[in-house]
């Protein structure tokens, strides 16, 4: 056979080929969805809508000491530089300012500096012994930044958290989260300079603040964020405190709802899964908007937005639906074995680079609960321990009243305890990677010095899988 014949068989060949792929392309593309992930869909875009103030832009000016009524003006300027690809930060050449508002334009940033934030109170424990040690330096600090804390303090005012600028840009306006935990150092020097009704009043309502925050958020972050500041920065500062009270000292009634059984939305990870979907589907679709011709094209043939979020749903989805609520509910830890979803499947041919995305989004969520059911069941400890406190319980009886109370604290994995001196309430922990166990100071009215550990009766030793 000559060349020639060779060269058009082979052409033919390539051309069938091409057309072959391009045909299970276009069909690939035709099918997009499933109907599971097209239910998942449109399980994850029904986000709630907050009922009361949403305190996004509160949170995203923190900094800056500017009339309410300004708020919405910055935050809609900012918005629009960023849909425009112009971050606020580029008022400010400062790298760290790289997500500044345009605000700093009119008004300072009065942000702590890197080493003053060392000095604030965070989650571990010594708070009051530091405050208490340098009460001059530490009453100079809150007094410089004394404007921001009021603000701070001010988020009780609000129902939720609803990131700003739609599946456009949602996400690319992160808050300065961590002035969040602030205030704690003020209460802890009203505590230590004898104002102690004020301490516990401001600290309980941080704690019901960052719950109903947190609980009501649109964002993983802002969720684990007021997940932590309301049972790790708040509330550890809040049991320091009360083993430092005595007995017959009464308490500001904000601290009944501080520790008050948590509610619905305290027991999900649904919403903040949902903000995850449209911070995914944001980014692509940003992506595609600061794209070349090139790269658009490539975009074109290589990615499904609707195919590539419909997956995503479907991997998310288990956390908006019962199953999920009942295990964190009931304290159940929820440990799901979530295959990769690979690249050898149809769908892949019209969707490759959503494919990709997928199994790398892939990560296992699922061990976000922990921290929420962790958090959860540590505000439930402490309201025990202040109805310890009310009922008159003796030292000796701690033991069984754990023993007695370990169902409503939380599952019998949590192996609710005294600590080794007993000198504490000692409880296991789902998510490891701070401690095995979470430890609250007794009052002393309530401690043993001859108990040593006192493990719960029936309670089993190690975690296991439930």
């Amino acid at each position: 056979m000559s060349l020639k014949k060779w060269a058009k068989r082979f052409g033919l060949a390539l051309l069938a080929l091409v057309l072959a792929v391009a045909g299970l392309w276009a069909v690939s593309r035709l099918m997009g969805p499933t109907d599971a992930q097209e239910a998942a869909l449109a399980t994850m875009r029904d986000i709630p809508a907050l009922n009361g103030r949403n305190a996004f832009p509160a949170l995203w000016l923190i900094a800056y000491d500017m009339p309410e009524a300004e708020h919405d003006d910055w935050l809609a300027e900012d918005l629009r530089r960023h849909a425009a690809g112009q971050p606020p930060g580029a008022v400010s050449d400062a790298p760290e300012k790289a997500h500044a508002s345009a605000a700093e334009r009119r008004y300072a940033d009065q942000l702590p500096s890197p080493e003053e934030f060392e000095l604030f109170c965070g989650s571990a424990p010594g708070c009051l012994d530091r405050v208490g040690a340098d009460r001059a330096r530490y009453a100079d600090l809150l007094r410089r930044h004394a404007a921001l804390l009021d603000r701070v303090e001010a988020l009780s005012a609000y129902a939720g958290i609803r990131h700003a600028g739609g599946d456009r840009i949602l996400g690319t306006l992160i808050p300065p989260y961590q002035a969040g935990k602030l205030p704690a150092t003020r209460h802890a020097l009203d505590f230590v300079e004898g104002r102690r009704d004020r301490a516990f009043d401001g600290t309980c309502r941080a704690i019901a603040t960052w719950r109903r925050l947190g609980a009501s958020s649109d964002s993983l972050i802002s969720r684990i964020i007021g997940t932590a500041y309301a049972a790790d920065v708040y509330g550890r500062l809040f049991v320091d405190m009360l083993a430092r009270t005595p007995r017959d000292v009464a308490l500001p009634p904000s601290c009944a709802q501080a520790f008050s059984v948590p509610v619905a939305g305290e027991l999900s990870l649904c919403m903040a899964m949902q903000g995850e979907l449209q911070f995914m589907q944001s980014a692509v679709r940003m992506a595609d908007t600061n794209a070349s011709r090139l790269e658009r094209l490539t975009m074109f043939f290589g990615l499904s937005t609707d195919m590539t979020e419909a997956e995503r749903a479907e991997q998310l989805v288990f956390h908006c639906g019962a199953e999920a609520r009942r295990a964190i509910a009931a304290d159940v830890r929820i440990e799901r074995k979530v295959p990769e979803p690979g690249f050898l499947r149809f769908e892949c041919v019209g969707n490759p680079m959503g494919c990709v995305l997928a199994n790398i989004a892939h990560g296992n969520v699922d061990g976000y609960t922990d921290r929420i059911q962790d958090a959860n069941a540590k505000l439930r400890l402490i309201a025990e321990l202040l109805r310890m406190r009310a009922d008159g319980v003796q030292p000796a009886e701690v033991a069984a009243r754990l023993r007695a109370v370990q169902d409503r604290v939380g599952s019998r994995l949590r192996a609710l305890s005294l600590g080794e001196d007993g000198r504490t309430l000692r409880m296991r922990n789902y998510e490891t990677w701070r401690g095995e166990f979470t430890e609250i100071p007794l009052p002393p009215y309530l401690q043993s010095a001859s108990s040593g550990s006192v493990p719960s009766k029936g309670v089993a030793s190690k975690p296991a899988s439930p």
